[in-house]
């Protein structure tokens, strides 16, 4: 090879280097897409991910790298470091024997240490014995699975003209298998949760061992899909309280999959487990888990179809599950688990915090009340309870929303993070507080007798929660008439409220939101930002 030749390359190889050094180090967080709190996290428990900021340019977390905070699911997790700031101020009522008990109770029940149970459950179910053959595993009762190189036969769908969902008897015996060693045993022994939204069982209780290797090669496989894909089976989707447990279990669903750079990738397939067309009004939400269209179970049907690697989430109705119809230990309140997927949803779907909308020098409480244009459970003085708010002394900023199937859903978000404080009667309406700021509170207005639905969503979620308590000073249109039976029901009427009753419920709100360490704090950098003072103290104001 000739000197100018050598030197060709040479130059070649040395420019591929620094454009790799550049690369490098022009890594940025915003690939990730993650809110700060998650970044924190993830940095610190991924050491590739952490060197690629430590050797940028321009990383603003490399304070943070090697300081140990963690998720709190890890082995290794202390919990001072850990996400949750869960606490126990209230009386555990002989749930438990001690103020420890009651927070570790709560923790593993609704917060980080729910997805380390489902971590530490899970066992193989199916096991390679040689490299590229399959894999199964799930946590107990197979409310989670995790598959690689799998084989789902949907070639029995056309038959089906009608379309479906909840249906438990999607596959047949060897409609879903693999290339492994089947502990046929254990499979039957946790397969034992025959519900459509409670576990797996009614699909992976049919896994067979397969002979062929499932690969891109494999003749088995009309289809192979190589990106992971989430199947899920979910909730009504015209109800945001349901459908926002499918949400939560996808995300909460990530973490039990595993710490890994690609954890929070939105490069994966939804497959959704039904042959209806999907429509929700909060549809939106799934952008903040996939860049890909959605798919459906008509999607393949006449195929078989391999996947390099499936995934079946936690499912919303699971017995002892987050967040449907779930007991939670009394006096807890504020679940890391809980408070981490507001901030995920509210960061992938471009939510502005508050201190980027209110930039004015005396910021009033704001206050949303949320109308119901429904048959029942409508506020008949409503005017003049927003009336009495606007006459207050303490000045209150009132706005009154109807949110409808029609409302654009970031547009509701964006409403509910510039409210301080959330009001509206018993309804899955009331299931925005998810969203709201973590100095808000949130007024049931009334609950219908269904007392700890949405207390428990708030105290999950670590937001505030009043409702009525005085019976005598709420008035129902009638006794209320249940619709399958038409006996009495709380649920299936209006209410008129008494107007100083329902003043004094918000002033004890509003004196919260007031004295919250995080509004005490937004608001001192909302001054110095429009005075150009000096940071207040939070006594200071």
């Amino acid at each position: 090879m000739s000197m100018e030749a050598r030197i060709t390359i040479f130059l070649s190889q040395l420019i591929s280097v620094l454009i790799l050094k550049e690369i490098v180090c022009e890594w940025s967080p915003e690939t990730l897409d993650l809110p700060h709190s998650h970044l924190t996290r993830f940095l610190n428990t991924l050491t590739d991910e952490a060197q690629k900021c430590h050797s940028s340019n321009n990383c603003i977390y490399k304070n943070v790298l090697d300081t140990g905070l963690c998720w709190g699911y890890e082995t290794n997790c202390p919990q001072h470091l850990g996400y949750s700031n869960a606490h126990c101020p209230g009386d555990h009522k002989g749930w438990v024997s001690s103020k420890n008990q009651q927070l570790q109770t709560f923790i593993n029940q609704a917060d980080f240490g729910f997805v380390k149970q489902q971590i530490l459950s899970k066992t193989t179910m199916c096991e390679p014995t040689a490299d590229g053959e399959s894999l199964l595993e799930c946590s107990s009762y197979l409310q989670f699975c995790r598959g690689k190189n799998l084989y789902l036969d949907f070639r029995d769908l056309p038959a089906r003209k009608e379309s479906f969902r909840y249906k438990m008897d999607v596959l047949k015996k060897g409609q879903i298998g693999g290339k492994c060693k089947l502990d046929k045993s254990r499979l039957h022994s946790e397969a034992t949760h025959q519900s459509p939204l409670q576990s797996w069982a009614p699909e992976i209780q049919h896994f067979e061992e397969l002979s062929d290797m499932v690969n891109e090669e494999s003749q088995i496989c009309d289809v192979f899909i190589d990106k992971p894909t989430f199947i899920m089976k979910i909730d009504a989707t015209v109800n945001m309280y349901h459908h926002f447990c499918d949400f939560f279990n996808l995300y909460t669903s990530l973490h039990v999959n595993g710490t890994h750079s690609k954890m929070f990738s939105r490069d994966i397939n939804i497959l959704i487990w039904e042959t209806y067309t999907y429509h929700s009004n909060f549809g939106i939400t799934w952008s903040a888990f996939t860049q890909n269209p959605l798919m459906n179970l008509r999607t393949f049907q006449g195929k078989r179809v391999c996947f390099r690697e499936a995934l079946f989430p936690l499912l919303p109705r699971m017995i002892f599950g987050l967040y449907y119809n779930t007991p939670i230990v009394w006096g807890c309140k504020e679940s890391g688990l809980f408070h981490a997927f507001s901030k995920f949803i509210l960061h992938r779907l471009k939510i502005p915090k508050r201190t980027a909308i209110d930039q004015v020098v005396k910021p009033k409480i704001k206050i949303l009340l949320l109308s119901r244009n429904t048959q029942y459970r409508r506020i008949l003085n409503e005017q003049a309870l927003l009336d009495a708010l606007r006459l207050s002394p303490r000045q209150y900023s009132v706005k009154r929303v109807e949110f409808t199937h029609e409302t654009d859903f970031r547009h509701q978000l964006r409403v509910i993070q510039d409210t301080d404080i959330f009001i509206g009667m018993h309804g899955a309406g009331l299931t925005h507080l998810l969203f709201l700021p973590d100095w808000a509170a949130v007024f049931e207005l009334y609950n219908c007798g269904d007392e700890h639905c949405y207390a428990d969503l708030a105290r999950l979620r670590g937001i505030h929660y009043q409702t009525w308590t005085n019976h005598v000073k709420l008035q129902p249109q009638d006794e209320g008439h249940h619709p399958s039976d038409g006996g009495p029901h709380a649920k299936f009427t209006n209410y008129s409220f008494d107007k100083e009753e329902f003043l004094r419920i918000v002033d004890l709100a509003a004196d919260h939101v007031a004295n919250h360490p995080a509004y005490r704090h937004m608001l001192s950098h909302l001054r110095e930002s429009t005075t150009g003072s000096q940071h207040l103290r939070s006594d200071e104001l």
